[in-house]
């Protein structure tokens, strides 16, 4: 682990990370425009702002997961139906 500064809401922020600093500040990128989204006058209090911009970020990941988990679930009848032909069929390439 190492030490890293990051600045968001105009604060320096310190952060211990493994990943590397170019990912890290690809992040505070992603967070900053979702920032400037919701806020593009910055007249927002800061928590206010934060609050928001943590409920968006979530609603994304949320959404992702549930895309990922549909994704796998029809993968997953894709694979069985091929299982259960190769079965009956005593088809193998």
């Amino acid at each position: 682990m190492r030490s890293q500064m990051i600045e968001l809401f105009g604060r320096r922020i310190p952060i211990k990370t493994a990943d590397s600093e170019d990912y890290i500040l690809s992040l505070v990128d992603y967070v900053q425009k979702t920032v400037d989204e919701i806020d593009p006058t910055g007249k927002l209090p800061e928590m206010t702002l934060a609050v928001l911009a943590l409920l968006n970020l979530s609603d994304e990941l949320f959404q992702e997961r549930k895309r990922l988990k549909e994704l796998a679930e029809n993968l997953r009848k894709k694979y069985n139906f091929i299982l259960e032909n190769i079965d009956r069929t005593g088809y193998i390439c």
